[in-house]
């Protein structure tokens, strides 16, 4: 309890061609609480906040994580994802989303060993790629998220695109509509 997690967070939001809005943000994530759920499990609560000087904090929402069946489940804006499944290993495979009526997302281990973002190191972590899909003609979808170990979520990676698709702009990847967020972990401990 009180662990808390600060994120630098690139964002850029898509609104049609040439119309778009980019902003560097601060996200700070603190466990809050926990639970036991029908099934005897724990579940964290973890508060979301969000600040453009680090100074000034305003709740985003509360998300949370648990570890159920050797895999750890993250439950956030009302979708249940599979963040991370044990034993990892590289290549390994799973549907990200076999706990939602929502289509399948092959998630797979991409990397594991040590990982330096910036100005900080962590010896043992894990590369969770997400999606990894461009046409260069209609969409662009390319995700990961980063995991050290005793940390938790180091990096995050999102940049979905739909591309311009008219006969007048295909194939030149002009953005029609999208998301571009990056989220850097630049403080954690106890709070």
């Amino acid at each position: 309890m009180g662990n808390f997690w600060e994120y630098r967070v690139a964002e850029t939001v898509y609104f049609g061609e040439n119309d778009s809005e980019s902003q560097t943000f601060y996200f700070r994530d603190e466990m809050v609480g926990q639970y036991l759920n029908a099934e005897n499990e724990l579940v964290y609560k973890i508060q979301r906040q969000s600040s453009t000087d680090r100074n000034n904090w305003a709740n985003e929402r509360v998300y949370t994580l648990s570890f159920s069946k050797n895999r750890i489940i993250r439950h956030y804006n009302n979708l249940q994802e599979i963040v991370l499944v044990y034993p990892l290993g590289i290549g390994m495979e799973w549907d990200g989303n076999a706990l939602n009526n929502v289509p399948k997302q092959t998630f797979s281990v991409e990397r594991l060993g040590d990982y330096i973002l910036e100005n900080l190191s962590f010896p043992e972590t894990v590369t969770v790629r997400q999606s990894e899909e461009d046409d260069l003609i209609t969409i662009r979808d390319n995700r990961y998220e980063v995991f050290a170990k005793d940390i938790g979520l180091v990096e995050s990676y999102h940049e979905v695109f739909r591309y311009c698709s008219r006969n007048d702009c295909l194939g030149e990847q002009i953005i029609q509509e999208g998301r571009f967020t990056h989220l850097k972990l630049i403080d954690y401990g106890q709070g």
